[in-house]
């Protein structure tokens, strides 16, 4: 990817973006002039070979993707923080050790998380770019800004899954129950207290939705008691605008939440793979772990037209992913 993006801000492409920046009044950051270099290099080659890769399909748009990491499995949740475009993950090598790292995907390069090695949970405070990590040991903060890493809380627990919004909401390992921690005060999810959660999120109308036992619930906020969303696993994330996304890794489809409705509507699929842990970066592309090629992958649009249909029935339905003529 570092080199593949080296080569197209070298590239000589008949375009004068200062002419353009003069022509049109924009004033354009270095990064901006290269994203545009990339863009119309983007539309050039399409129009030169006459298609365009097509590893996703959202929206009816195809997106390519660029490969982040591979050769180690990633375990836990991926977090971006998405004033700096920077997602932390962890990996563990063939020694074996474990790594928290992060991959800045503006400047195409890998961070090294201090003081931390094993890591499960991972969230960020998008205001102070403040990261909390959960592990066997309770929670850490890492401040990107100093590049230090320090005990945060919960030390005598084992941390499943983090989310930040306003402040931290959390499930411990083989326990039930949500919690929230906030001013170093730890409080339960009344109405989730007997359930066992294995993945959550909390949306722009602070209705949670979690998986358990094999089934999608949602909390809606003030209620005292989940109702059964879906009988279908799915991933769960958020987008920048904190709208609910759902990810079915088997048939590699992609929903969001209709809030007019309050129903699943198909987004689109990815192309391959098995897509298990999706974030949204500051862009809103997707970036996401493959677990069947152990694979972390960045998406991006190449606005190629696209459609997505379904192959087969029941445990063999697979979304394939088509490019369309314009």
């Amino acid at each position: 990817m570092k080199d593949f993006l080296r080569a197209v801000v070298m590239s000589a492409i008949p375009f004068d973006i200062n002419s353009f920046v003069y022509d049109y009044g924009f004033k354009l950051t270095t990064k901006m002039k290269q994203l545009l270099i990339l863009l119309c290099l983007s539309a050039l080659t399409s129009l030169i070979s006459g298609k365009s890769h097509c590893h996703a399909c959202f929206d009816s748009i195809c997106y390519s993707k660029a490969l982040i990491f591979q050769n180690y499995p990633i375990s836990g949740q991926l977090a971006v923080d998405r004033v700096a475009n920077v997602v932390y993950f962890h990996y563990e090598d063939s020694r074996p050790l474990d790594h928290t790292v992060a991959f800045d995907l503006d400047d195409i390069r890998f961070l090294n998380i201090p003081d931390i090695e094993f890591s499960f949970a991972r969230a960020v405070d998008q205001s102070t770019r403040d990261v909390y990590i959960g592990g066997a040991n309770g929670i850490y903060k890492y401040n990107p800004e100093t590049n230090t890493t320090s005990r945060f809380g919960l030390f005598d627990k084992t941390i499943w899954h983090i989310q930040f919004k306003d402040k931290i909401y959390y499930t411990i390992f083989m326990t039930k129950g949500l919690y929230t921690f906030e001013k170093k005060q730890s409080k339960t999810v009344a109405a989730l207290k007997d359930y066992n959660i294995d993945d959550f999120i909390v949306d722009k109308r602070e209705d949670i939705y979690f998986m358990s036992n094999f089934t999608v619930y949602k909390l809606k906020k003030g209620e005292s008691k989940p109702t059964m969303f879906s009988s279908v696993i799915y991933s769960l994330t958020t987008d920048i605008n904190e709208n609910a996304y759902f990810v079915q890794s088997e048939t590699r489809g992609l929903y969001k939440i209709d809030y007019k409705t309050d129903r699943l509507t198909e987004i689109g699929a990815f192309g391959s793979g098995s897509p298990f842990r999706t974030v949204f970066d500051n862009y809103n592309n997707v970036i996401y772990y493959d677990a069947v090629t152990d694979q972390l992958f960045y998406l991006t649009p190449n606005y190629g037209r696209c459609k997505v249909t379904d192959e087969g029935k029941g445990r063999r339905l697979k979304k394939k992913v088509s490019l369309t003529l314009e």
